[in-house]
Parts: C-alpha cells; structure tokens; sequence
C-alpha cells in the first residue's frame, strides 16, 4: 500500500510543480479575460445608459430630432400624395394619422432637460405635439365620414362631409406649424420642419 507523501510547509515545492501552476494560472486568464471584459460591456450597454446624468437642452434636440428624422421622409410622402376619390382622401389621413401618432410616442419619451428654460421650452414643444394628435383622429373620423358620405351619393352630405375633412385638415396643420415654431424657435432642426 502506498502512502501519499506530505509536504513540510517551509519546503521548496518540486521544481516542475511552480512552472506547471504558473503557465496553468497564465491559460486561465488568457481564457476567462476576453469573456470577462464581453460580459462588463455587455452589462455596460444594459439599463439604458442614456437616462445617467442630467439631461440638457442639446441633449433633448438630438434625442428629439431623431426621432422627427425617422418619420421625416413617410410624412413628407404622405403630405406629397393627391388623393382625387373620397377613399383615396381616407387613405391618405389614415397614413397621416398612424404616422403622427407615431411621432407622438417618439416625442413623449424623449427625457426632458432637467430644469430652468430648457425644461420648460421642451414641455412647451411636447404639449404642442400632444394637442394635434386628436385633430389627426378628428381628421380620421372625418375622412371616413366622407367615404360614407360619398357611398350615399347624396351630393349635399358629401359637400359637408368634404368640408369637414378640410376643417379638420386645416386645425391639424395650424397646430403643426405651432410645433414647428417652438421647435425651430428651441433649436431643432429635423422636428421644426416637418411641415
């Protein structure tokens, strides 16, 4: 039977044994390193680190701006288009319409400058968006009206179905070309000239 040796604490350990702990110890961290510093960038890019720090006024213009950038080009095709029947008109506020709600969204969650002018300028902004997004759906409602209308051949109820998606179509864009002054007047380039 064979007993296993023990070693004395003060002695020196085996000449090979200090070599083979030293290039082990050297593998483990050439492996565990990459995927360690992965893992810290991974976590660093989690949790939204745009919401760490005070929010400043070029802070909201960019983040803002962004976000008028991604819907800039759809809603000036929508705006481009002449719709020549009552369903082509429908159409066209439909598009108009999904598209501003989605520029609402956007806008809404962009985070606000912290204090002072800034802040108050860019919930001025935010209100002025919020308050066309029911003329959008009054434009919708209107527009289907108008199809309705138009379907009865009734010329009277499609004249007056006509003139409201033409009044409802005017509030929406009196109220955009507010939001466009604040936002040309606060410093936005892309959000002060959607038209």
């Amino acid at each position: 039977m064979r007993v296993p040796a023990t070693h004395d604490a003060g002695a020196a350990p085996a000449p090979g044994a200090a070599a083979a702990a030293t290039i082990y110890a050297g593998a483990v961290l050439r492996r565990t390193l990459p995927l360690a510093l992965l893992l810290i960038a991974l976590l660093a890019g989690c949790g939204g680190s745009e919401d760490t720090g005070p929010q400043t006024k070029e802070g909201f213009i960019l983040a803002a701006d962004g976000v008028c950038q991604d819907l800039s080009s759809d809603l000036a095709a929508a705006g481009s288009t002449n719709p020549q029947t009552p369903q082509q008109v429908a159409d066209a506020n439909n598009i108009l319409a999904d598209l501003y709600g989605k520029l609402v969204d956007g806008v809404v969650k962009v985070r606000l400058p912290d204090t002072g002018a800034p802040r108050r300028q860019a919930q001025a902004f935010v209100a002025s968006v919020r308050t066309a997004d029911p003329l959008v759906e009054r434009l919708r409602t209107a527009s289907k009206d108008f199809v309705t209308a138009a379907k009865t051949k009734d010329r009277q109820a499609t004249a007056t179905a006509g003139n409201e998606v033409r009044t409802a179509l005017d509030a929406f864009r009196a109220a955009r070309a507010n939001s466009d002054r604040l936002a040309i007047g606060y410093g936005m380039n892309v959000c002060g000239n959607l038209g």
